[in-house]
């Protein structure tokens, strides 16, 4: 039987020079019969540096077919610009990654197996901290990999968008990601929560990764966690909406539910992780990034009910 084509969907913002390395690792492409489509949204587009890259469709260095479109759209967010993506791409089954991601040679064969052994799943790989003496990158990154973790054992689940795939027929009955998230941070919690109240298997596969390179300082770490604590809010209260239930009752059920546990094994996860190093430090940031989460938290329920 032959393997069935996928389309791989990559939002982008401002970052060219991080979009030509995702590009060319999958140009690289392994197990992949002759051609691979992906499409590319370049959010607040178009601009020259991204529509240049398009000189990198064609034959790469492996023998496989890059099938590159390159699309624009105003600004509007990671969700819309993936949406988009979605709705231009070929193929049934997709794949979702972003712009600082190089996937390995083998990730699209090994997502493309989950995907054909589990129809109606939604399948997540790994995403690996590719910025070795960066502690502040591989702390974000280890948070991450711990929330996955700890979702698959606990609940909830919830798999990272720079590394997941799924039917398109499941995509379009969810409704795709919620377009009213304006930044990256909180869509992919709201899409994994509707994918398992919808009933969804959701496949790890450890074995398909990619590498992120995603470069933090001090002041870059303290607003994305800031910005994570925005998109929590902005999640809990469409959770809310979705059960008919008072915002209020759904921060009591989350309180309620959050353990010690979780915070214990989340500061030592470097301990048991081998992609986390230096431990000790990346440990302190991870207890550290609570604060800007719970500020940014704070402040988006302050902005939204003056908005009310």
């Amino acid at each position: 039987m032959t393997p069935a084509p996928v389309s791989v969907v990559i939002p982008t913002y401002r970052r060219p020079e991080r979009l030509r390395r995702c590009l060319e690792a999958l140009s690289r492409s392994e197990g992949v019969e002759s051609a691979l489509e992906v499409v590319v949204v370049e959010d607040g587009g178009p601009t020259p540096e991204v529509q240049a890259l398009q000189d990198l469709a064609g034959q790469g260095p492996a023998g496989l077919e890059l099938e590159l479109r390159i699309l624009a759209q105003p600004h509007a967010g990671p969700a819309t610009a993936r949406n988009r993506g979605a709705r231009e791409a070929r193929h049934d089954l997709l794949l979702f990654t972003d712009d600082d991601c190089a996937p390995a040679p083998d990730w699209v064969a090994r997502m493309r197996a989950r995907l054909e052994a589990s129809p109606g799943a939604l399948v997540g790989g790994h995403a690996r901290n590719a910025l070795r003496g960066n502690p502040f990158s591989a702390a974000s990154q280890e948070l991450v990999t711990f929330i996955t973790r700890w979702g698959l054992t606990y609940g909830p689940r919830f798999f990272a968008s720079n590394n997941y795939g799924l039917h398109r027929a499941d995509f379009e009955a969810l409704g795709g990601f919620d377009e009213s998230f304006p930044l990256a941070g909180g869509e992919d919690r709201d899409f994994s929560d509707r994918c398992e109240a919808a009933g969804m298997r959701f496949v790890h596969a450890p074995e398909a990764l990619v590498e992120h390179y995603h470069q933090l300082g001090p002041l870059a770490f303290w607003r994305q966690h800031f910005a994570y604590g925005r998109g929590a809010y902005q999640y809990r209260l469409r959770r809310a909406q979705r059960h008919g239930a008072p915002f209020r009752r759904e921060l009591q059920r989350t309180l309620a539910s959050t353990r010690a546990r979780f915070y214990m094994e989340l500061v030592t996860a470097p301990w048991r992780s081998p992609d986390a190093p230096p431990r000790i430090l990346t440990g302190l940031l991870l207890a550290a990034c609570q604060v800007p989460n719970l500020l940014g938290f704070v402040s988006e329920r302050r902005r939204s009910r003056r908005g009310a």
